[in-house]
């Protein structure tokens, strides 16, 4: 039997009607996987070997009781000190933001994958390929967008690009996004937040009207589209589509536009062994590669029918 942890924030605080890593749980129980779990906090180096604290899980039911709330999950066993080498697979589901605590559980990371431990995604890759800035490996496929904390060159920016978004680099869920106008009257007041007061790297993109239209959620598994996404669709005049934020979730198959984009994202994750990514792309342009924990895989599932938590597993 195929012994698998998962890295994730705490079970008790996960919305099993749309998370994703819920969704995994259940189908690696369908699976027939030894399922163990743990939070970044228990994971531990001594010398070069990566160990964990962790907890051993038994599940009340698969990816067919996907609705039932109840008791899911029993913690069956504890163990101290446990060898990451005794997994088949190790997968890092905790949630951003991108920290220095999350630097350092990529390092302890390293140590299993330098014992052959199989890490999904690459704790290297984690660490190296930060979600928004991916994006400027790809200069043709989006919008106009800079990278910078220099408060004239931001400007500057600003006003050729005349209606821009800005964002900070290590957030999720479309906290700190703001659009700013050349002309408008708070330029200075969102700026001077974002960067805390121009020491802080940001990104400023150039607006993309189609966010009306939904931020598609991509999936790419080892190099492989998934041929549905889910359109986040933004409500009550907002701009940002997360579903965290209020944003509506729509299914949709991929257009010409959506595959061109996502097929060539995709060979140069495969080629940098990226296993899973969940693509951003609004309107005709890639706005974000997500590789630290992915969502929107139970929305596509129960509007689809494809189980990409299963996609995923099944390549252990």
């Amino acid at each position: 039997m195929k012994k698998v942890l998962f890295i994730a924030d705490p079970l008790s605080g996960i919305k099993i009607t749309g998370d994703s890593t819920y969704l995994m749980l259940i189908t690696a129980y369908d699976l027939g996987y030894e399922l163990y779990v743990a939070e970044s906090k228990d994971l531990f180096a001594i010398g070069n070997h990566a160990y964990v604290n962790v907890e051993k899980l038994q599940l009340s039911h698969g990816v067919k009781d996907i609705h039932s709330t109840q008791n899911w999950y029993t913690v069956t066993d504890k163990f101290s000190k446990y060898s990451l080498t005794n997994f088949d697979a190790v997968y890092v589901r905790n949630d951003p933001p991108f920290n220095m605590e999350y630097y350092y559980l990529t390092q302890i990371l390293d140590l299993a994958v330098n014992l052959g431990v199989n890490v999904v995604n690459n704790p290297t890759l984690l660490r190296n390929c930060n979600e928004k800035l991916t994006i400027l490996n790809f200069p043709h496929l989006i919008t106009p967008t800079l990278v910078a904390k220099d408060k004239a060159t931001i400007l500057e920016f600003i006003k050729e690009q005349g209606v821009c978004v800005a964002k900070p680099i290590d957030l999720m869920g479309g906290r700190g996004i703001f659009r700013i106008a050349a002309d408008d009257p708070n330029q200075n007041a969102i700026l001077e937040s974002l960067t805390d007061y121009y020491t802080q790297t940001i990104m400023v993109q150039k607006f993309i009207p189609e966010v009306v239209n939904g931020d598609k959620r991509i999936f790419i598994i080892d190099g492989e589209v998934v041929e549905y996404c889910l359109a986040r669709i933004p409500q009550n005049g907002e701009i940002r589509g997360n579903l965290a934020v209020g944003g509506r979730g729509e299914v949709q198959k991929l257009t010409d536009s959506d595959k061109t984009i996502a097929n060539e994202v995709a060979k140069w994750l495969k080629n940098k062994g990226i296993m899973i990514a969940g693509l951003d792309v609004i309107g005709t342009c890639l706005t974000e590669v997500n590789i630290t924990s992915p969502t929107s895989m139970q929305q596509i599932y129960r509007e689809s029918g494809i189980n990409v938590a299963r996609l995923i597993l099944e390549k252990i």
